[in-house]
C-alpha cells in the first residue's frame, strides 16, 4: 500500500544499570522443600538476569559457622554475576538475620540516579543466634533487623522479603517478619 516505513521502525528501551542482592536464610529449618524452593527462585532470578543487559545479581547465604569452638554469625557470598558461576551451598546453622545484614552492608551496592539496587530476602523464621558472648532473639533481634533493613532503604536500596512458612510457624513469627521488613514483606 506504499507504507513501507512501517517495517523499518526500531524501538529501543534503556534502563539504569541495576544490581540485585539476594540473601537466603541458610538455617537448618530451611532444609527440605523450603530450601529447594528458595534455591529454585534464586537460581531462576540469577539465570533471567544473565540474559538481560545491565543487570547483575549477587547471592548470599546467612547462617552460622564454628570458629575456634564458638558459633559465629556468617555470610557466604555464593555467586556474583560480575565474576562467578552459580554454585551450591547447604544450610547448616541458625538464623542470625540482622547480624548478617549489618555485616553485609558494605557488599550491597547503593542505589542512585545512575544505579538501581535491590535486596531480595528469603527466610522462614525470626532472627536467632546464641553463643557464650551473644544472645540474639525476640523483639530485640527483630528491632535490630528492622534497623538494618531501614539502613538499606536509606541508601536507596529497594527491599523485598519473602516469608517461607512451615508447619511450626506461629502468628508471632509473621508479625515479627512484618515488623522487620514492613510493607515490602
Amino acid at each position: 500500500y506504499g507504507y513501507t516505513s512501517v517495517f523499518n521502525q526500531v524501538f529501543e528501551e534503556r534502563f539504569n544499570p541495576a544490581i540485585v542482592h539476594i540473601s537466603v536464610d541458610a538455617s537448618g529449618s530451611m532444609s527440605g522443600s523450603k530450601w529447594h524452593n528458595a534455591q529454585r527462585a534464586t537460581v531462576a532470578i540469577a539465570k533471567a538476569a544473565s540474559m538481560v543487559g545491565n543487570l547483575d545479581v549477587v547471592i548470599s547465604y546467612r547462617s552460622t559457622e564454628e570458629i575456634g569452638n564458638q558459633m559465629t554469625p556468617a555470610i557466604f557470598i555464593a555467586y556474583d554475576s560480575r565474576k562467578d558461576k552459580i554454585v551450591t551451598i547447604c544450610c547448616p546453622g541458625v538464623t542470625p538475620e540482622g547480624l548478617c545484614f549489618e555485616a553485609i552492608q558494605k557488599e550491597i551496592v547503593d542505589g542512585s540516579g545512575d544505579m538501581d539496587s535491590y535486596f531480595i530476602n528469603f527466610s522462614d523464621g525470626e532472627p536467632y543466634f546464641e553463643n557464650k558472648d551473644i544472645t540474639y532473639y525476640g523483639q530485640g533481634a527483630a528491632k535490630h533487623t528492622k534497623q538494618q533493613v531501614d539502613n538499606m532503604r536509606l541508601r536507596g536500596i529497594k527491599v523485598l522479603s519473602y516469608f517461607i512458612a512451615g508447619n511450626y510457624m506461629y502468628d508471632s513469627s509473621k508479625d515479627n517478619f512484618k515488623l522487620m521488613y514492613g510493607k515490602d514483606a
